[in-house]
């Protein structure tokens, strides 16, 4: 099965038997025997059965999904912005027609676990993956391509400081948790995205999600979101194993008291900390656990912006000696810098710290 309910937490919690991209199969516009075939095991697997039709507003583009997987399409839902939410935020109209169309099809036995995307006909299509990690960066290149000179859709974040547009462009290399966490300690910052973005020529940033798709581990560097993440959407998140919750009980117990403290809404007072500590211990027991989390729910409706002008791009790398130094980073039009992660000792704030002073 490609998915199956794991234990209970928040609203829901999906396990996935996958939890990395599929690889890319060949190109199906130079091959329209293999192109029909996709699309028609794609259709098959969600005609006829319980499957899902919904469609997202990205860039102001409508893009549809089709799936037969409740978690994959559930979690779309959470991640993109509908059509009413769009209108009512921007004032602006969307087109009927999708600009894209993404078949996410599991449990098709007729094909293997990979990924395609038709340029020339605006579609994807993944096939027995239900990691929605994988759905959602697919499409996100997919769109990337076809926007063309229109601009550039990157695996990036931004965040603004006192009107002052920061960029930042992930490696495939992990960094986490992400530099943005320590940013929004700033005052005066707001947040605009933190996973894709899209950038105009001229250096303006987009964003282009409504809720972040993040690694539950980051309340283990900024327990003071646990109150804010616990009560969401999961995936792939463990059951502790046996004596794990005993031995690290100090641990939670720190977790637990640091949640409870910046818990203005007091979501946690209901939860008895016995129960908060286990299942702030499964957030962080595994590096694959993801949660949806709505942006405004993490960071306030006022500290959200939809776009920002790059005033620095900085381009995070894995090694390096150098903490930080001056680079272009391509293709934004602003000062570039790298910053050498495994350089910056302490807690993931320094990182942050140095980014903002620079």
């Amino acid at each position: 099965m490609s998915e199956t309910p794991g234990t209970l937490l928040g609203l829901s919690n999906v396990v996935t038997r996958l939890r990395a991209r599929v690889s890319p199969g060949p190109d199906p516009d130079a091959d329209p025997a293999l192109y029909q075939r996709l699309r028609t095991h794609a259709t098959r697997a969600i005609e006829g059965r319980e499957s899902f039709i919904h469609d997202a507003v990205i860039l102001g583009k409508r893009v549809r999904l089709f799936s037969n997987s409740h978690h994959l399409a559930d979690f779309w839902r959470e991640n993109f912005w509908s059509e009413q939410e769009w209108r009512a935020a921007t004032g602006q109209p969307v087109s009927r027609e999708p600009a894209l169309v993404v078949y996410a099809a599991i449990n098709v036995a007729s094909e293997p676990e990979a990924s395609y995307v038709s340029v020339a006909r605006q579609e994807v299509f993944l096939f027995n993956t239900s990691y929605y990690g994988d759905l959602r960066a697919t499409a996100m290149e997919a769109l990337g391509r076809l926007i063309g000179k229109a601009g550039f859709v990157l695996h990036a974040a931004a965040v603004e400081i006192h009107g002052r547009g920061l960029a930042l462009v992930y490696p495939k290399e992990v960094i986490h948790p992400t530099p943005t966490w320590g940013l929004m300690e700033v005052q005066g910052s707001s947040f605009v995205a933190d996973g894709w973005v899209a950038l105009e020529p001229s250096g303006r940033l987009h964003a282009l999600e409504k809720s972040l798709y993040v690694r539950t581990s980051v309340v283990s560097s900024y327990p003071e979101y646990a109150a804010r993440i616990l009560f969401s959407k999961f995936e792939n998140v463990p059951d502790l194993p046996a004596g794990q919750a005993e031995a690290r009980a100090e641990q939670a117990e720190a977790l637990d008291l640091a949640a409870r403290r910046s818990d203005s809404r007091q979501a946690l007072r209901g939860l008895p900390p016995e129960r908060s500590r286990l299942q702030l211990l499964r957030l962080i027991a595994s590096s694959d656990s993801r949660a949806m989390v709505p942006a405004e729910t993490l960071f306030g409706r006022k500290r959200i912006l939809r776009m920002t002008t790059a005033a620095a791009a900085f381009a995070l790398r894995a090694g390096g000696d150098e903490p930080v130094h001056p680079a272009a980073v391509e293709p934004f039009p602003c000062p570039g810098y790298e910053v050498a992660v495994g350089s910056v000792p302490g807690h993931p704030r320094e990182l942050a710290k140095l980014i903002a002073a620079t």
